[in-house]
C-alpha cells in the first residue's frame, strides 16, 4: 500500500529534514543562520552543475519566497529585504544560463513605468534624518522582484509534472514554519484571544505575513489533495498538512492569509473540474464533499479553542459583538494616498515619499499596505498604466491557447496579498511572475501501428 519509489522517499527525506530544521531552530536560534546559508549555497551549487536550470532556478526563488518570513521570524536575515534580493539573484542567475524571451517586452515596459517616480522622490526627499536609500528600496525591491521573476518566466516552456515539483519544493520551508511556530509558541491554553490579529499564535511575529505563508501552504497541499501523487503515505501526509495549515493559519486571527488561501482555492477548483475527465470529476467531488466536512470540523474546533472570538473576527466584530473597522485602519491609510494621488495626478509624489505625506497630513506616518494606492500616490498616472499591465499580461495569456492551470490562483494570491499586505515580502511578486509560465502538458503515449501522434489535451493530462 505504501510502496516507496526512489522519488518518494527522497520527498519523505526531505519532509523530515524539514521537520528537524523546524525543531532545531525552534531551540537554538543560531541554526537559522546556518540554515540560510545552506539554503544559497545548495541551490547556487545545484543551479550551475544541473542541466535543468531552469527547475533549479525557480525552485530556488521559491523556496526562497516560502522562507523569507520564517527566515526572518528566527534573526537569521542579516538584513530586512534579502528575500528578495536572493530571489532576484536567482532569477538573474537563471537568466544567465537560460536567457529570457524578447516578447517579454511588457515586462520591461513595467519596470521602465516606475523610474519616474524614483526621480521625483529624490527631488522632493528632504528628511535629513531619513535615508533615501532605504525608502526606495523598502518600496520597490518587491515591485522588483516581481518584475525579474515575470521577466525569467515569461512564456517558458516547463512541463507540468516539473511545475508541480517546484510546488513540492515551496511546501518544504512552509512545513518548517509551521513547526517552529507550534513549538516556540506559547500552549494555546496561555494565549488570550481577542479580536485583533494574535501575535503569540503566530510564533511572536506579525500575524499578517505569518497567515499569509499558511495560506499559501495550505494552497500547495489543496493542489496536491486534487492533484494527488501516486504514493499513498504521501497523499496521507499532505491531508494532515493542509489540516495543520488551515487550523495555525485560523489561530493567527489575520484573515488576509486565509481569505486569499479560500479563493485560490475556489479558482482552482473551477479550473480542475472544468478541465478533468468525467472520471476525475467525480472522484474530485466526493473529495471536496470529505474536504467540506473536514473543514466544518476545523472551524468547530478552532471556535472552540478561540471562545467563539474567531466568529467574531471575521465577522468584523469586537470580543462583544458590536460592529468595528473591518480594514483595521487600512481604509484611512488608502484615503490618504488617493488623496496623494489626487494632488500630483501625474507623476506622483514619489517612491518613498507616500509615508511623509500622511506624516504632514495626519501625523501618521504607517507603512502602506495596499500596493495598488501607494502606485497611485507614488508614481500618479504612470502606477496606473503599470497596474494594467500587470493585468492584461495574465488576461492575454488567458485569452491564448497556452494556459497554465495555476496562473488564475497565483494571480489571484498577488492581487489579493497586495491588496492587504502590499508587497513587504517577496512572495506576491514571485507568484505574479510564477504564473506566466508556459506549461505543457504530457503526451499520450499511441500504439505503434499508428503513424502519428497527436497532443494529449488538458483533460487527459491532468493526473
Amino acid at each position: 500500500m505504501f510502496g516507496l519509489d526512489k522519488d518518494t522517499t527522497l520527498y519523505l527525506q526531505r519532509l523530515l529534514l524539514h521537520v528537524g530544521i523546524g525543531i532545531l531552530v525552534s531551540k537554538f536560534r543560531v541554526l537559522a543562520q546556518v540554515y540560510l546559508l545552506a539554503i544559497v549555497v545548495y541551490f547556487v551549487f545545484q543551479i550551475i552543475r544541473q542541466t535543468n536550470k531552469t527547475y533549479y532556478a525557480l525552485g530556488a526563488a521559491a523556496y526562497i519566497a516560502a522562507a523569507e518570513i520564517f527566515l526572518r521570524m528566527s534573526k537569521a536575515m542579516p538584513f530586512w529585504e534579502l528575500g528578495k534580493y536572493l530571489v532576484i539573484f536567482f532569477m538573474l542567475l537563471g537568466m544567465f544560463y537560460e536567457g529570457f524571451k524578447l516578447k517579454a517586452w511588457p515586462v520591461l515596459a513595467f519596470l521602465f513605468l516606475l523610474l519616474p517616480g524614483v526621480v521625483v522622490g529624490y527631488l522632493n526627499f528632504d528628511y535629513f534624518e531619513e535615508s533615501f536609500r532605504k525608502a526606495v528600496l523598502f518600496n520597490l525591491s518587491g515591485p522588483l522582484s516581481l518584475f525579474a521573476t515575470a521577466l525569467f518566466c515569461y512564456q517558458r516552456e516547463i512541463k507540468f509534472k516539473t511545475l508541480l515539483k517546484v510546488v513540492d519544493v515551496m511546501m518544504l520551508p512552509v512545513l518548517t514554519m509551521v513547526v517552529y511556530i507550534i513549538l516556540y509558541a506559547p500552549a494555546l491554553e496561555n494565549i488570550v484571544f481577542t479580536t485583533e490579529s494574535n501575535q503569540a499564535a503566530s510564533g511572536g511575529y506579525s500575524g499578517n505575513q505569518v497567515a499569509t505563508i499558511l495560506g499559501l501552504g495550505m494552497f500547495l497541499a489543496f493542489i496536491r489533495f486534487l492533484i494527488p501523487y501516486k504514493n499513498n503515505l504521501l497523499n496521507l501526509i499532505n491531508i494532515g498538512l493542509l489540516g495543520l495549515l488551515t487550523y495555525r493559519c485560523l489561530l493567527t486571527f489575520s484573515r488576509g492569509g486565509f481569505i486569499t488561501a479560500i479563493v485560490m482555492m475556489v479558482v482552482f477548483t473551477v479550473l480542475f473540474i472544468n478541465w478533468a475527465p468525467l472520471a476525475k470529476k467525480a472522484k474530485a467531488t466526493v473529495k471536496l464533499v470529505g474536504l467540506g466536512v473536514g473543514g466544518f470540523l476545523l472551524w468547530g474546533t478552532v471556535m472552540a479553542v478561540t471562545g467563539g472570538l474567531i466568529y467574531n473576527r471575521y465577522a468584523g466584530e469586537t470580543a462583544l459583538g458590536e460592529d468595528k473597522d473591518i480594514t483595521t485602519g487600512r481604509g484611512d491609510i488608502i484615503s490618504n494616498e488617493l488623496l496623494a494621488f489626487f494632488e500630483d495626478p501625474f507623476l506622483g509624489v514619489g517612491v518613498g515619499m507616500g509615508k511623509f505625506f500622511r506624516i504632514e497630513e495626519e501625523g501618521d506616518g504607517g507603512a502602506s499596505h495596499n500596493e495598488v494606492s501607494r502606485m497611485l500616490a507614488e508614481h500618479g498616472v504612470l502606477g496606473i498604466f503599470a497596474l494594467l499591465i500587470l493585468l492584461l499580461i495574465p488576461l492575454g495569456f488567458l485569452l491564448s491557447k497556452n494556459r497554465n492551470l495555476l496562473m488564475l490562483p497565483f494571480v489571484a494570491f498577488w492581487f489579493l496579498t497586495i491588496n492587504h499586505s502590499a508587497m513587504r515580502v517577496a512572495l506576491p511578486g514571485f507568484m505574479y511572475g510564477f504564473a506566466l509560465l508556459s506549461v505543457h502538458y504530457a503526451k499520450q503515449k499511441r500504439p505503434k501501428t499508428k503513424p502519428k501522434t497527436t497532443a494529449l489535451s488538458r483533460q487527459q493530462a491532468l493526473p
